[in-house]
């Protein structure tokens, strides 16, 4: 039986916590694997990033590394709070404020998002603080070397939970 809060280098794993809709609980206690739909608001900025990180989904899923700073709570529309134990294989992990970063040139853009490298080549963009940011995202560090650092999954396996919080309602 492991420990929830060992250190994740040394078992390769990672404790992550991730605030979802009940639907996903619901999605993970009938034993299924949940993924998530395609983002109508964040559509550019989720693509660009799955592009990025060679993800295969749709849509990404985002956790908070347990015991590491974090920028935001994840509860605006949530009312479950999930811990998750999970293979560090399956995590890719961000700097926040390089994924903030391109989330927000991500957003500017007036036109449809065609690619990471069409991207790369607009004139209208800062062109070298996206460079940056795309850099970042591409490698992974290990967990220390992140000063905020954001998990990102493909999906989200039922024997990953290890425990969830039904919130209330504020």
């Amino acid at each position: 039986m492991f420990r929830l809060f060992e250190k994740s280098e040394e078992d390769g794993c990672y404790n992550l916590t991730s605030y979802q809709s009940t639907q996903v609980l619901d999605i993970l206690l009938a034993n299924q694997v949940y993924r998530a739909y395609k983002s109508i608001t964040f559509a550019k900025g989720y693509q660009a990033l799955i592009d990025i990180l060679g993800l295969d989904c749709v849509c990404p899923i985002f956790a908070c590394v347990m015991g590491k700073p974090s920028c935001a709570d994840g509860r605006v529309s949530s009312s479950v709070l999930l811990t998750l134990r999970v293979p560090k294989e399956k995590v890719r992990l961000t700097e926040f404020s390089d994924w903030a970063d391109l989330l927000y040139v991500m957003k500017s853009l007036k036109s449809d998002y065609t690619g990471i490298g069409a991207l790369q080549a607009r004139s209208d963009i800062d062109t070298r603080q996206l460079q940056r940011s795309i850099e970042s995202l591409k490698v992974q560090k290990p967990l220390s070397q992140y000063k905020v650092p954001q998990a990102v999954l493909e999906e989200i396996q039922p024997e990953w939970l290890v425990k969830y919080k039904k919130l209330s309602v504020k």
